[in-house]
């Protein structure tokens, strides 16, 4: 049931109890420490587990684990490249500059992308990798963050020793390398999650700490794969439509002009049929009633517009089945207002509500000991969750990034954006009985870093309010929305 060595040390590295033993024994191979309970794996599974073969992997606890192809103790006299790299500062990028810039392109304005990309995003990386640096040992020597840690380093490493891109050709190849790192880091998101919930297990950082940190990191990791994605799109669309003129209010193709009405039944669709295989009333779902602006229509990200939209109606549904016994559900209704700037979405339920109590705790990251082990546990169960990274090193350190092999019609094909893989859609198509109760803080910061907001009022014994706020960027794209370094 555990697979291999590696995801059995994987499951059981971090929930060894440890406490009161003298640091000297801990590394001791021949020391056998008790197993506990501090885990999220029911005491019953462990009396099926070799208790030797965990004690086996006690080396990788420490600061240089057996796993890792860069954490070594080479790996620190490395640090003065990197100190000079988070002593610089990311230049703030408003959506206003991407516009006028994506508007009519040219062979050196995709040249000049190509190297503010290579410029910027070892300055951004080195910032995070610092201040993964600078927390506590206990906490950033946690198995998923160090997976974190590793991956960023990597792509710092790869991207400080690329050279000037002088040519088109340049940037084709340096193209293939961003799209190839996209796709080796997308296990990055599932890992900072169940991070954070083994980070609550053992309560090693305050509530409030790891809700900035949390943010922190999410928001860095919007804003550069934000950065990616965008000279990714400028350089595909010149090289299908060189000099092609767009349209006034153009954001670049990953933004999508998106009619709030089609999404909203979109997403339904998605979140009715999880829930049909977990409840017998598969039939009796509660409908969605859209009301309101129903022309309304926006530029936005769709990835992160539909995970808004699916963790708040995903909720919603559930709470209405698991309130109401009777066949004839109340609807899920959704109010639409569009105003000049902003667009608001009002989704209201008959789900019971919430103690007011529970209110205040459902946007942190923090969660309690109990309600994490049951989180992580269901993470482990999503089919298809890649827990180990493939990144590649050489012997001497220096960081491999493999792009794809190119086809007979030469690397155009190797690099087109619309096959990115997306971990929140991953996320999303996990079955509705593995809850993971990170929904809500994680839209909470996708809203805010569109200057937008996600509010939610209570009605115990009733239902509940959900006011999720975006701004309309083309009227805010003076904003420095990627300065989230």
């Amino acid at each position: 049931m555990l697979g291999s060595n590696k995801s059995f040390l994987y499951k059981y590295q971090s929930r060894i109890s440890l406490k009161g033993i003298c640091l000297c024994k801990r590394f001791n191979s021949k020391y056998r420490p008790p197993i506990s309970s501090f885990s999220y794996i029911h005491d019953d599974a462990l009396s099926d587990i070799s208790k030797e073969e965990i004690a086996k992997h006690m080396q990788n606890l420490g600061p240089f684990p057996n796993y890792s192809n860069i954490l070594n103790p080479q790996h620190f006299y490395q640090n003065t490249v990197l100190l000079d790299y988070s002593k610089k500062h990311p230049h703030p990028v408003s959506l206003r500059q991407l516009a006028g810039y994506g508007n009519t392109l040219t062979k050196q304005k995709i040249i000049n992308s190509a190297n503010f990309v290579r410029v910027e995003l070892p300055i951004r990386l080195a910032m995070r990798i610092r201040d993964l640096q600078v927390l506590p040992f206990g906490v950033v020597n946690n198995f998923h963050l160090a997976q974190i840690y590793e991956s960023y380093y990597h792509s710092f490493n790869a991207f400080r020793k690329i050279g000037k891109i002088n040519t088109v050709e340049d940037n084709e190849k340096f193209c293939a390398t961003l799209s190839a790192l996209l796709d080796d880091h997308t296990f990055n998101l599932s890992h900072l999650m169940m991070g954070a919930l083994e980070v609550s297990i053992a309560e090693s950082l305050p509530q409030e700490q790891l809700d900035s940190f949390m943010s922190s990191m999410l928001r860095s990791r919007i804003s550069r794969r934000l950065i990616v994605e965008e000279h990714l799109s400028l350089s595909e669309n010149y090289r299908k439509k060189p000099y092609d003129k767009k349209p006034p209010h153009y954001l670049g193709e990953i933004f999508q002009n998106c009619k709030a009405v089609d999404h909203f039944n979109n997403v339904a669709e998605m979140v009715k049929e999880s829930l049909c295989h977990q409840y017998s009333q598969a039939k009796l779902l509660p409908r969605l009633q859209i009301e309101g602006d129903l022309d309304c229509q926006l530029q936005f990200m769709v990835p992160h517009l539909h995970y808004m939209l699916h963790e708040i109606l995903r909720n919603s549904f559930e709470a209405t089945l698991n309130s109401s016994k009777g066949e004839n559900l109340p609807p899920v209704k959704v109010t639409i207002i569009d105003s000049k700037q902003d667009v608001i979405f009002r989704i209201s339920d008959q789900g019971g509500g919430l103690h007011h109590d529970k209110l205040k705790s459902i946007w942190s990251f923090g969660k309690s000991p109990e309600l994490a082990r049951k989180s992580l546990a269901n993470f482990h169960r999503i089919p298809g969750l890649q827990l180990y990274s493939n990144l590649q090193v050489t012997e001497a350190g220096s960081s491999i990034v493999t792009p794809k092999a190119a086809g007979t019609k030469g690397d155009a094909a190797e690099w087109t954006l619309g096959n990115k893989r997306s971990t929140l859609e991953d996320l999303m198509a996990r079955p509705h009985e593995y809850k993971l109760g990170m929904g809500l803080p994680m839209c909470s910061v996708y809203a805010d870093y569109w200057n937008g907001s996600l509010q939610m009022n209570s009605l115990e014994g009733y239902g509940c309010d959900t006011s999720l706020t975006l701004k309309k960027l083309g009227y805010h794209s003076n904003v420095i929305q990627l300065d989230r370094a």
